[in-house]
C-alpha cells in the first residue's frame, strides 16, 4: 500500500465513524423524516470530511486543513438534533450556531486558512462572542429552544434544555432576538467583505477563488434570510453543501491550472528562449500577464530587467495582489526575482517548479554565454599571438635579414673595388646570419631575444646599435632589471626605430640612441640627422611605426614620433620602470 494511500485511509476513517454514529442515532426510531435527516447530515458531513482530506493530502502546510476537520465534527453533532436524549439534543441545539461561526471562518479564510486583515477577524470574533453572550444566555433563560432550522424533528415536542436555569421569557427572547440581529449584521457584512475580494482579485486569483466565493455569498444570504424570517426551507442545506463543494472545485481547477501551466512552460522552454522571451514564456504558462522578471547585477548592486533598467528591490516591494520570489544560487546569492501573482502563493509546488525551471534557464543562458566569452577569448589571444610574432618577427629577425640585405648590396660593389674588404663582409654575414637563426628560433618559442633575458635592455641595446646598418652613437645608463614585458618592448621599439633610420635617413647619416631612468620612469630616445622632410616610409601611418606604438602603449608607456627640421628624425617614449623580482 502507498504511503499516500495508507494517509487518505487514515483521514477518512474518523469521518465514516461520525457518519455512523449519527446514522445510528437518528435511527433509533426510523421514520420518514429522520431518514431524510440522516441522508441529509451523511451528505454534508461527508462532504466536508472529504474536501478536509483532500486538502490535507494536496497542502498539508495550510491550516484550512484542520479547521475544515473541526468543522466536519461540529456538524456531525446536528444529527443528534432528532435524538430523544436530552443532553444530545442540548450539544446539538449549541453547536448548530457554532457550525455557522466556523463557517464564516472557513469562507473568509479561504483558500489559505489564514484571516487576512482586521475585519475579517473581527467577524469570526464577533461571531463567536454572539453564541456565547447571547445564544447560550438566552438558552439558559428558557425550557424551550425558540430557534428551529434544519434537521430539527420535534416541532415543539423537544427534549428538555438541560442548560436551562430559569424561566425569564422575555429575558430570553430579548437575547435571542438580539442574536438574530447581530448574527445578520455579522453575515452580510460577511457577504460583502467576501464580494469585495471578489472584485478586486487579479484575473488570475478570481479564477480561484470564484466557485468558493460565490457559494459563500450565497451561504450567507440564506442564512440572513432565515435570520430575519425564521424560515426553515431547503436553502439552507444546499448552500452549506456548496461551500465544501464549491472548495473541492476549487481543488480539481488547481490540479488542471498546474497541469496546463507545466505542460506550458516544458513547451516554452523547448525553444530554449533568449533572457526576453523566457518572461513571456512563463508569463504564458502561469496566465499572469503582469509577470516581471527582475536580474541581480553583483557589480552594481542592483536589480534589472531583461533590458537593463532598474527595478525595486524586491525586500521593498509591495504591490496589491503580486508577491516575489526570489531564486537564489548554490551559494545563496540572489541571481533573480518573480513579482509574480498573489494567487501563485497558493499553488507552491507550481512555484518552485516554475522557479527551479527558471533557474535552470538561467544557468544554460550563463553558461552559453561563458562558452561565447571563452570562444572569443581564445579567438582573441591567438589573434593577439599572431600580431606579436609578426611583430617580433617585423623589429627582429627582418631587421638582422634587411641588414644583410644591404651588406650584399655593398659586397657586391666591393667585390672588384677592395676583394679584402668584401671577403671580411662576408665573414661577418655569416655571423648575421647565425644570429638571425637563432633569433628566429627564440621567437617561434615566444621569448624575446637570447641577450636581452641574459643580460638584460642596456646590453641588448648596444649590440643592436653595433649591427645596425648606419653608424650609432649610444647613451646608455646603467639602469638595471626591468620586468620582462617591459624591456622587450623597449628593445623591439628601438630595434624599428633603427631600422627606420637606416631605410630612410639617407647616405652619410648617423643614429643616436639615449637610455636613462629617472622619476621610476625608464625614458628612450632614437634620433638620426638625416633628410628633414617625412617620407612615406617614415610616416606615423607605417606599420613599423603602429607597432611601437602599441609595443609601448601596452605597457603603460607614451611614444612621440616627430620630424625636427634641421635635424632628422626622433623617435622618444617612456614607461613605468618596473623592477623584476629576483629569480623570476
Amino acid at each position: 500500500m502507498s504511503p499516500r494511500l495508507r494517509n487518505g485511509l487514515l483521514l477518512a476513517a474518523p469521518g465514516l465513524a461520525l457518519v455512523a454514529a449519527a446514522v445510528t442515532v437518528i435511527l433509533e426510531a426510523p421514520n420518514t423524516d429522520r431518514v431524510v435527516t440522516a441522508l441529509a447530515a451523511a451528505v454534508g458531513l461527508m462532504l466536508v470530511w472529504s474536501v478536509a482530506v483532500a486538502l490535507r493530502l494536496r497542502y498539508p502546510e495550510r491550516p484550512l486543513c484542520p479547521l475544515l476537520f473541526v468543522l466536519a465534527g461540529t456538524f456531525a453533532v446536528q444529527a443528534f438534533l432528532s435524538s430523544p436524549n436530552p443532553y444530545l439534543f442540548t450539544l446539538a441545539r449549541v453547536a448548530r450556531p457554532a457550525v455557522e461561526v466556523l463557517l464564516i471562518w472557513v469562507m473568509l479564510a479561504f483558500p489559505s486558512g489564514r484571516l487576512q486583515g482586521r475585519v475579517e477577524r473581527g467577524l469570526v470574533i464577533a461571531g463567536a462572542l454572539a453564541v456565547f453572550l447571547l445564544w447560550l444566555p438566552g438558552m439558559m433563560l428558557s425550557p424551550d429552544v425558540i430557534l428551529g432550522g434544519p434537521f430539527l424533528q420535534c416541532d415543539g415536542a423537544c427534549p428538555r434544555n438541560v442548560l436551562f436555569v430559569a424561566d425569564w421569557p422575555a429575558a430570553s427572547s430579548a437575547l435571542h432576538t438580539a442574536f438574530r440581529i447581530t448574527g445578520g449584521f455579522i453575515l452580510v457584512s460577511t457577504g460583502a467583505v467576501l464580494f469585495a475580494r471578489l472584485r478586486r482579485a487579479t484575473p488570475l486569483l478570481r479564477r480561484a477563488l470564484a466557485p468558493v466565493l460565490l457559494a459563500s455569498i450565497a451561504r450567507t444570504v440564506a442564512v440572513a434570510h432565515f435570520l430575519a424570517t425564521d424560515g426553515n426551507s431547503l436553502a439552507l442545506p444546499l448552500t452549506f453543501w456548496a461551500v465544501p463543494l464549491a472548495i473541492a472545485a476549487g481543488l480539481l481547477r488547481g490540479r488542471l491550472y498546474t497541469a496546463r501551466a507545466l505542460q506550458t512552460l516544458v513547451t516554452g522552454l523547448r525553444a530554449r528562449p533568449d533572457i526576453h522571451a523566457l518572461r513571456d514564456v512563463m508569463a504564458r504558462a502561469l496566465g499572469d500577464t503582469g509577470l516581471v522578471i527582475a536580474y541581480w547585477i553583483p557589480d552594481g548592486s542592483r536589480w534589472v530587467d531583461a533590458d537593463g533598467q532598474p527595478v525595486g528591490s524586491p525586500e521593498a516591494a509591495s504591490m496589491p495582489g503580486r508577491a516575489v520570489k526570489l531564486l537564489r544560487d548554490a551559494a545563496g546569492e540572489p541571481v533573480a526575482a518573480l513579482f509574480h501573482d498573489a494567487a501563485l502563493l497558493e499553488e507552491p509546488m507550481l512555484l518552485e517548479s516554475v522557479a527551479g525551471s527558471m533557474q535552470m534557464a538561467l544557468e544554460s543562458h550563463r553558461l552559453e554565454a561563458e562558452n561565447r566569452a571563452s570562444s572569443a577569448r581564445s579567438a582573441s589571444a591567438v589573434e593577439a599571438e599572431r600580431h606579436r610574432i609578426e611583430r617580433d618577427l617585423h623589429d627582429g629577425a627582418q631587421q638582422r635579414l634587411i641588414a644583410l640585405r644591404m651588406k650584399l648590396g655593398v659586397t657586391a660593389r666591393l667585390m672588384e673595388q677592395d676583394p679584402s674588404r668584401a671577403e671580411a663582409l662576408v665573414r661577418e654575414m655569416d655571423t648575421d646570419v647565425q644570429a638571425a637563426l637563432s633569433e628566429l628560433r627564440a621567437l617561434a618559442h615566444g621569448i624575446a631575444p637570447p641577450l636581452l633575458v641574459e643580460r638584460g635592455l642596456g646590453a641588448a641595446l648596444a649590440e643592436a646599435a653595433q649591427r645596425a646598418a648606419l653608424p650609432v652613437r649610444t647613451d646608455i645608463e646603467a639602469i638595471g632589471r626591468c620586468e620582462a614585458p617591459i624591456e622587450r618592448a623597449v628593445y623591439f621599439c628601438c630595434l624599428e626605430a633603427l631600422q627606420n633610420a637606416a631605410k630612410h635617413a639617407g647616405a652619410g647619416a648617423h643614429a643616436r640612441l639615449r637610455l636613462r631612468c629617472a622619476d621610476d620612469r625608464l625614458a628612450f630616445e632614437i634620433s638620426d640627422d638625416g633628410i628633414a622632410e617625412p617620407a612615406p616610409g617614415r610616416s606615423a601611418d607605417g606599420q613599423g611605426l603602429a607597432n611601437m606604438r602599441q609595443r609601448i602603449e601596452a605597457v603603460g608607456g607614451q611614444l612621440d614620433i616627430e620630424t625636427v627640421a634641421g635635424q632628422g628624425f626622433r623617435v622618444s617614449g617612456s614607461v613605468p620602470a618596473r623592477r623584476s623580482r629576483p629569480g623570476l
